[in-house]
């Protein structure tokens, strides 16, 4: 994002006043769950702003623009987008980062000085950083696991489920540098943006029958993209045997599934027991919600670490 320029036509607060809060949230429907808020006040404690605010609102599918111009959307300088908000947040606004325009959906808004809004996609960084923390390679084909195709090809990935997220989830593997990605959906017309996306970068796809969705284990990276009562139907059917066993003993290099609670998700659980290597959900939250913070503070870099451990903290919790 460039350079701001910052008008004086207000005074500076006195020695001792209080700086004007600059308040932020997370919307969404349902929100109440969300654990943006753990990330963005444990930044905000870490970095020692004292003037920034962040909450939650409910906000439903077709209700952001109201919300912005008529609601508590008003006072906000910043926003956390998550479902069903993504397309609006990206259709609103008067300019988007390259991430977002690509895909149509956006995670962030950002409040620009003329009052309009910037749309930004996070999500796709937050795939990619979880993957990479570990060990998925870079486009240089550094990171410990290495590439199953052959000829020094990049890696092969795979996303499991269909809509925003799973779009996201492609992106993320052609950034990483994928030569091939695997797609399955229980409904398959629903991954037509994806092989879209896929193709617009030169990727091959190849389409795994849902009844054979196990297959996606010998990709190199692989992403769940499903919620939690479709990850609990697939992983009924992979321990079972409610589908056919293509894969036997397949493991992926690494194995990202979007969901944190619970936890283990019921895939993530399988694929760890086999010995895989399993990312959270809440890494990629806490990768994007880096981001995130560095947009809408315009500081150079946000307290990963701490803002993940916040929010396990809290999770654990919730759970106790």
């Amino acid at each position: 994002m460039g350079a701001v320029e910052v008008m004086s036509a207000e005074p500076e607060p006195a020695i001792g006043q209080a700086l004007p809060r600059r308040r932020f949230a997370v919307i969404g429907s349902p929100v109440d769950h969300s654990l943006s808020p753990v990330l963005h006040r444990t930044a905000y404690a870490e970095l020692g702003v004292t003037d920034a605010e962040y909450v939650r609102h409910e906000v439903g599918a077709g209700e952001l623009a109201a919300f912005l111009a008529d609601g508590p959307g008003r006072d906000l300088q910043g926003l956390s987008v998550t479902m069903p908000g993504k397309p609006e947040a990206h259709d609103l606004a008067a300019e988007r980062d390259a991430t977002a325009t690509a895909l149509g959906i956006a995670n962030t808004l950002v409040r620009r000085p003329d009052g309009t809004w910037r749309a930004e996609n996070h999500d796709v960084h937050g795939i990619v950083a979880a993957l990479r923390d570990h060990g998925a390679p870079d486009r240089r084909g550094r990171g410990a696991v290495a590439p199953s195709s052959a000829g020094g090809a990049g890696p092969t990935g795979a996303v499991l489920g269909s809509g925003a997220t799973a779009l996201s989830a492609v992106a993320a593997l052609v950034e990483l540098g994928a030569c091939e990605i695997l797609l399955s959906a229980r409904s398959p017309e629903k991954l037509v943006p994806l092989e879209v996306l896929a193709a617009g970068h030169g990727v091959q796809v190849r389409h795994v029958a849902w009844e054979d969705n196990r297959q996606l284990l010998t990709a190199d990276l692989v992403v769940s993209a499903l919620a939690v009562p479709g990850a609990q139907a697939v992983a009924a059917d992979w321990t079972t045997g409610g589908q056919r066993d293509t894969a036997p003993g397949a493991v992926p290099g690494v194995f990202l599934d979007v969901l944190y609670d619970p936890w283990p998700a019921p895939l993530a659980g399988l694929v760890g027991a086999l010995g895989g290597e399993v990312a959270d959900g809440l890494e990629m939250l806490a990768h994007q919600a880096d981001l995130q913070v560095r947009s809408m503070l315009g500081v150079q870099r946000a307290p990963v670490r701490a803002m993940l451990e916040a929010a396990r903290r809290e999770l654990a919790s919730r759970s106790s």
